[in-house]
């Protein structure tokens, strides 16, 4: 049984998922028992032990914490951040940038994810559901600037969930590629992301 984590307990939490996700993403999701990665993120952290072993008794439920916290706070970021008044075009060119600078941010849990939900959709469907159901959301609220480009006579397209999907390909194709010391600042990798989706994909004319 994990602790609950409710919001405010993510938030409480964040620096020992935070340290976790690079534990993870440095030895991998195996790569430590379970006694060596508590004791590290407790002295990284200067958290208690017990308290970790109580509140991520397994690595699942500690992997599956981390997910949870990255997913929901980029998807509550973007449904809390958009303005529905503002042109589709500004409306999707923010959510892009917002999305690639947040997607690096997190890329350790983003990664992770991937891994875990197979698993999760196997032997925890509850679970499955809560972070499947966050990336719905999202989804949803990507068609809806699509809907909004095409009323406004924005966007050239006629199928505005398949375009929504593309636009997430798009999103997942940025952990494979990008490095940072090649030159290229995020956000400039938000303005090339930019293009891509909003003239290349959504067909807004230059």
């Amino acid at each position: 049984m994990t602790a609950d984590l409710s919001p405010h307990s993510l938030r409480t939490t964040a620096p020992v998922l935070d340290c976790a996700a690079r534990l993870f993403a440095e030895h991998g999701s195996r790569g430590l028992p379970m006694s060596a990665l508590t004791h590290r993120i407790a002295a990284e952290t200067s958290t208690d032990g017990a308290a970790l072993r109580r509140a991520f008794p397994t690595r699942f439920d500690l992997t599956y914490a981390i997910v949870l916290r990255a997913t929901r706070e980029r998807v509550n970021d973007q449904l809390t951040t958009d303005v529905p008044d503002s042109p589709a075009t500004r409306r999707m060119a923010d959510l892009v940038r917002r999305h690639v600078a947040s997607g690096w941010r997190h890329r350790d849990a983003v990664a992770l994810g991937r891994e875990l939900l197979p698993t999760l959709r196997a032997i925890h469907p509850v679970r499955h559901r809560e972070i499947s159901g966050l990336h719905r959301l999202f989804r949803d609220h990507v068609r809806e600037i699509v809907l909004a480009g095409i009323r406004e006579g924005r966007f050239e397209i006629t199928d505005p969930g398949r375009a929504a999907d593309k636009v997430l390909e798009t999103f997942d194709s940025l952990l494979h590629w990008y490095d940072p010391e090649a030159g290229l600042s995020i956000a400039d990798l938000g303005d090339v992301y930019v293009d891509l989706v909003i003239h290349h994909q959504l067909g807004h004319p230059r």
